[in-house]
């Protein structure tokens, strides 16, 4: 399987202070809010208004709020995230630009290594994403918190600056999808370059053909619900939390040593196969 992970998936981390859980993004921009306009009482400006107005007006306190509140702390990290890592994931898409895998990695030693790509890297692009029993790959798609305030995802520019172009993570993302089973969790599936995307590939007019999908969050509109139905994906009401202790964990013997087992065959098959232009063997990674 699949994992793609949204802010739902971090939030019952604790962020770098150690006091407070890694926002969603409604938290996220009362805490901005704060920043910009401390002494005004808070209307309904959106996180991407407030992030652009914060970059603007006080890039100085932006960089500073954005390293406490979207690193995580190791040493109060809930023992569930291990139980989701060592999981033998194809790989993982995320949306958040927090620190919680590489981090997760460190604490628990798990036994792939964790390799964060952010893509909003130059050249990234051409970075050969792995199939291997020994490394899972984790996309963020909004880009890293090391990549600095100007760089993640959040404004409605920074968007419209996404949709202007394609992402070949996120055209990776709709193969995949295509593909594999995919496990949404902590999201309302309502990323729109990940729409954009679908449209473009033509996907939608397959969709009898993909395999199903699973999307674990806590609430959903009935709307919603019938949307992602069309799409062959399902609603199990549940957080992270829950679904680690519940389903995961009582799985973990079962599924995790077969899993990195088909995953080394799948990476020794594709280097063992043909070079579709030169007919020679070739060693490059699974995309």
């Amino acid at each position: 399987m699949v994992l793609f992970t949204c802010a739902g998936f971090s939030s019952l981390a604790r962020d770098a202070s150690g006091r407070r859980h890694v926002p969603t993004g409604e938290t996220l921009a009362d805490d901005l809010w704060r920043l910009c306009f401390a002494n005004e009482r808070r209307d309904a400006s959106s996180l991407p208004d407030l992030y652009a107005h914060a970059l603007a007006t006080c890039p100085q306190q932006l960089a500073p709020l954005l390293e406490e509140r979207l690193r995580v702390d190791a040493r109060t990290l809930p023992r569930f995230y291990e139980t989701w890592l060592k999981m033998p994931w194809r790989r993982v898409y995320t949306l958040n630009v927090d620190d919680l895998a590489t981090v997760t990695a460190a604490r628990f030693g798990l036994s792939r290594r964790v390799r964060a790509l952010s893509a909003l890297r130059d050249g990234v692009e051409d970075t050969m994403l792995r199939v291997d029993r020994d490394q899972l790959d984790i996309i963020h798609l909004n880009g890293l918190i090391d990549d600095g305030p100007e760089r993640i995802t959040f404004s409605t520019v920074q968007y419209a600056g996404r949709l202007a172009q394609r992402c070949a993570f996120y055209s990776q993302l709709v193969r995949d999808f295509a593909e594999y089973p995919v496990l949404f969790v902590g999201t309302k599936l309502d990323e729109t370059p990940l729409w954009q995307h679908l449209e473009l590939s033509g996907l939608r007019e397959q969709i009898d053909e993909t395999p199903p999908g699973l999307l674990v969050t806590q609430h959903v509109t009935r709307a919603r619900q019938c949307v992602l139905a069309s799409l062959n994906i399902h609603w199990l009401p549940m957080d992270v939390r829950s679904f680690a202790e519940k389903v995961l964990a009582p799985l973990a013997d079962e599924v995790i040593e077969p899993g990195l087992r088909a995953l080394e065959r799948t990476r020794v098959a594709h280097r063992a196969a043909p070079h579709p232009r030169s007919g020679e063997t070739h060693a490059s990674g699974e995309p």
